[in-house]
């Protein structure tokens, strides 16, 4: 487990600062900025809003967007004048005279300011209290112990090498640190700060099994149709079609495969108008004839056809019926993909890298029309649910040029593991080397920290010390991260995209105002403990519980706290964090939440040039982000035409995939 600093960093107040917005912004910026101030983004804390809050916000909305109408008719007032050839009495003493003192030119001219909320808002100081692991480190397992750790009986934290044993008489007691519940028993400390916990011993071994699922199966799953013979040009000056993009990127792979990883298995899956089970093209291929609006009764289908030799058995049959793929017909995704999670999920650790270049017109998971995306959805979130509890990862690859609305089916990759990306047909093969690089070291994986009763996990929809969040399947590049504060009732992350303020106090008792906390169980200690805890299913099948338990010193030094600064760790945590909060369509929080993370990587960077090239490298990250999704403008037509369909209110896919690649960005 790293963290972002050697220090905890304990304030006694909100520790927000004014971030102004220069009045010379475009029209566009400045519209951007407003709405961040005023209009109430899609999120769970600004829907429970008390009536005296809420007229409050109603209040400061009108008197924003007041504000902005005066400074664009300004703005106008100006070109206007400024242009060449306007009638010279304008600016003549007479008519100046006669203008009325409050008009929108006499408001630029004097250069009244606007209300302070179109070019002011309070921001929360980025600080450094972040803590992230990195799930390479399972490669490197540590201290294996067989058996149950020892688990406090309220909180589940388990014991560690910082807890503190008292003798009563025969039994020694243990008061929790993330709980204060005081623990009776015959303990005994463990030694080490990292330690793997073996619950549950694997049924059988498999070969390689540090490098991943050996045996487990890979599914082509490719779409043919007609729309697929489209062509691109080659630097030589030939064309290509996106099919035989296709075609070259699996032909390398498996060469690939059969010479590195001779005992996995590969099946291929084909869609058009209809569904066709290849499998390792050793038999005569299948065309489904159930009903593809009925995904089980596809899944029900396509489980009889499982019967897959490995690889090197079978490279070239699947690589003479590769050559023989001709586009043709419709584009029932859906149903397809159904076939291909049907035959993944008989393995643990198998992978399913769906390709396409167009919309799913056809079956069950169409996604044409509005009426049609919302009947989809429980079905996508069916898919995702069976394939993150068998431990299989998605990898959705739409083809540059396309349009496939990432922003739906890009949640199959992000909630198992999966990769999703736009590629150019002609870098397919690249592209599919790169996810099968990411073998799956772990499945099922549980995530959960615990920190000190005085602080809090930031951004969750409660104020808690202990939170847990269900991953998935996990590879080697991934990594997490938690951001953490004290909880005095202070602001909790970015303000309210409402223009209002909730309190950790106010998060914790549903919305009702409470009284501030003034003494904090930080108060007066010279180091907090934080424990990590991963329960995975590793790659021999085995049931295992990873603990990490560090401690770290406590300083109400801002600047001792950014000395020892690990760019890195606040670098993805911040990238990551403006994804997940545009993701869920709050743009408005998004944007300002990058701006207070920037304006203090910006400091940072001048320590050295190796931090200087990470905040470049963060910022330019981070732009393009914020450059691809929807402004805060409600009448943009981007936001507007997806305004009502979930999960993403994204308009294209550009944007969708930079939201879901900001969520797995790594700076290490």
């Amino acid at each position: 487990m790293e963290h972002a600093s050697e220090f905890v960093y304990v304030y006694d107040h909100s520790d927000s600062e004014e971030i102004e917005f220069d009045d010379d912004e475009t029209e566009e910026e400045l519209s951007s900025t407003t709405a961040a101030v005023s209009i109430r983004d899609s999120s769970p804390a600004s829907s429970n809003q008390s009536p005296r809050r809420r007229k409050s916000f109603l209040s400061s909305v009108r008197s924003s967007f007041k504000s902005l109408i005066g400074l664009r008719s300004a703005r106008k007032s100006r070109d206007r004048d400024s242009e060449p050839g306007l009638n010279k009495s304008r600016s003549s003493p007479s008519n100046e005279s006669k203008k009325l003192p409050h008009t929108a030119s006499s408001l630029f001219r004097t250069r009244t300011p606007p209300h302070p909320l179109a070019l002011k808002k309070r921001v929360r100081k980025a600080d450094t209290n972040i803590a992230a692991f990195k799930f390479s480190k399972l490669l490197d397992p540590s201290h294996i112990q067989v058996g149950e750790p020892t688990t406090c009986g309220q909180c589940e934290a388990h014991l560690s090498h910082l807890s503190r044993l008292k003798k009563a008489g025969k039994e020694k007691t243990w008061r929790c640190e993330f709980c204060d519940y005081t623990n009776v028993g015959k303990y005994q400390k463990p030694d080490d700060d990292d330690i793997t916990y073996v619950l549950e011993t694997a049924p059988t071994m498999k070969e390689n099994a540090v490098l991943g699922f050996d045996e487990s199966v890979l599914v082509f799953c490719v779409d043919v149709s007609s729309s697929m013979c489209s062509t691109v040009q080659e630097p030589d000056g030939t064309y290509v079609s996106r099919l035989e993009g296709v075609k070259m990127a699996i032909d390398q792979q498996l060469t690939r495969l059969s010479r590195e990883y001779p005992r996995r298995r590969v099946c291929l899956v084909t869609f058009e108008s209809n569904v066709q089970v290849l499998g390792d093209c050793s038999t005569t291929p299948t065309t489904l004839s159930c009903n593809y609006e009925d995904a089980e009764a596809v899944m029900h289908e396509t489980s009889k056809l499982n019967c897959l030799h490995p690889v090197s058995e079978a490279v070239n049959t699947i690589r003479e019926a590769v050559r023989h793929l001709h586009p043709q017909g419709s584009t029932a995704l859906g149903p397809g993909l159904a076939a291909a999670l049907s035959i993944a999920i008989q393995t643990r650790g198998s992978q399913v890298i769906m390709c396409t270049d167009g919309l799913a017109n056809l079956g069950v998971g169409s996604l044409e029309g509005k009426d049609q995306i919302r009947a989809a959805e429980p079905f996508y979130a069916d898919m995702k649910n069976l394939a993150k509890r068998n431990g299989v990862s998605i990898s959705v690859i739409a083809i540059e040029g396309s349009y496939c609305r990432l922003g739906q089916l890009g949640v199959l990759a992000d909630a198992t593991g999966g990769k999703v990306n736009i590629v150019d047909p002609l870098q397919l093969r690249d592209e599919f080397g790169n996810i099968l690089d990411n073998l799956i070291l772990a499945t099922n994986v549980h995530a959960t920290m615990y920190l000190n009763p005085g602080l809090y996990v930031r951004h969750e929809s409660t104020v808690t010390n202990i939170v847990t969040r269900d991953i998935g399947a996990v590879t080697a590049i991934q990594e997490i991260t938690f951001e953490y504060g004290v909880d005095r009732g202070q602001t909790d992350d970015v303000a309210l995209s409402d223009g209002g303020y909730e309190s950790a106090n106010e998060k914790r008792e549903g919305g009702k105002s409470g009284k501030t906390k003034t003494q904090n169980p930080v108060d007066g200690r010279e180091w907090l403990p934080f424990q990590f805890q991963l329960c995975y299913l590793a790659a021999d099948g085995s049931k295992v519980m990873r603990v990490f338990t560090q401690r770290r010193h406590v300083t109400r030094d801002r600047t001792q706290a950014e000395e020892s600064v690990d760019i890195r760790v606040v670098a993805t945590h911040a990238v990551q964090h403006t994804g997940r909060l545009a993701e869920q369509g709050r743009y408005s929080s998004s944007h300002l939440y990058n701006m207070g993370m920037s304006k203090s990587l910006e400091k940072w960077k001048h320590d050295c040039p190796a931090k200087h090239q990470l905040v470049c490298s963060y910022q330019s990250r981070s732009q393009g982000l914020l450059r691809s999704i929807p402004s805060s403008k409600y009448s943009s037509t981007s936001l507007s035409s997806w305004a009502e369909c979930p999960p993403l209110a994204i308009g294209s896919d550009a944007a969708a995939n930079a939201v879901y690649d900001a969520k797995r960005v790594s700076f290490y």
